[in-house]
């Protein structure tokens, strides 16, 4: 199992290194994690404000790494303007009815310069395409049964309702990005490990799982992926040129 786990974690390690960099010249950190849940993704070394907003009350009493607790929906609440210099949405877009909101009002609440990290599922893959046609009862019983977890399902614990909307493929965070301001610094796609695992037990391996990938990309022409299941992306909001030829003018006359 540990070399299976070890494909994810090599993703988040990636876009772990690419953010220390990124963050390497920030002092301190006023971080938003949406869609907290009972824990944090992301180490930051820095001091730093870490705020939650989760609409779950009991999952916002499980995480104990945050320093204020937002008990709301980042659909609707309203985030202050310009003031968050990391904003997280770790694997919380597919579970929103209308994630375009999300996006904006995170895009809205990030400082210049700030950065957007978004993990979620791709929906166009063969397993995106299982997840939103099939429901959520369906869920929680393939995490008790094939998955082993037997809370699954209870006390605000995954697996939770999911939508996954179109607009957050791969494609449509890219357009969004453009339309918004926000250049792309990082993307990577990845198997599920619970895909690998499965494909593991059920011997879905070598000449089988190629002709499985084949004959999707036949049918679908093109559209739906059997392998890349999720996607890690970074979005960073630019300093206004303005500003920016201000600080330029400030450096000039130091020197």
């Amino acid at each position: 199992m540990k070399q299976y786990i070890n494909t994810l974690q090599s993703e988040i390690d990636k876009a772990q290194k690419f953010l220390d960099k990124e963050l390497a010249n920030k002092s301190y950190l006023k971080v938003l994690e949406v869609g907290c849940g009972s824990c944090s993704r992301l180490h930051l070394t820095q001091p730093k404000d870490m705020v939650g907003i989760d609409v779950s009350e009991k999952q916002l009493q499980r995480n104990n790494t945050l320093t204020e607790k937002i008990k709301g929906d980042i659909q609707t609440y309203k985030l202050p303007k310009s003031t968050f210099d990391l904003i997280v949405c770790w694997w919380v877009l597919e579970h929103l009815p209308q994630p375009e909101k999300a996006l904006l009002n995170c895009q809205k609440a990030l400082k210049e310069d700030g950065i957007i990290i978004i993990a979620s599922p791709n929906i166009f893959s063969l397993k995106g395409i299982i997840t939103k046609y099939t429901p959520h009862w369906f869920h929680v019983w393939a995490y008790r049964v094939i998955f082993g977890q037997k809370l699954a399902g209870i006390e605000d614990r995954a697996p939770f309702r999911t939508f996954l909307r179109s607009s957050i493929s791969p494609a449509s965070i890219k357009k969004f990005a453009q339309e918004n301001e926000l250049s792309i610094e990082y993307f990577s796609t990845y198997e599920s490990p619970k895909q690998m695992r499965l494909r593991k037990k059920y011997f879905l391996m070598g000449f089988l799982w190629q002709s499985i990938k084949l004959v999707t990309h036949i049918f679908s022409f093109g559209m739906v992926e059997v392998e890349n299941t999720e996607y890690i992306i970074i979005l960073k909001k630019p300093i206004k040129e303005s500003k920016l030829m201000s600080q330029e003018a400030l450096e000039s006359a130091a020197i």
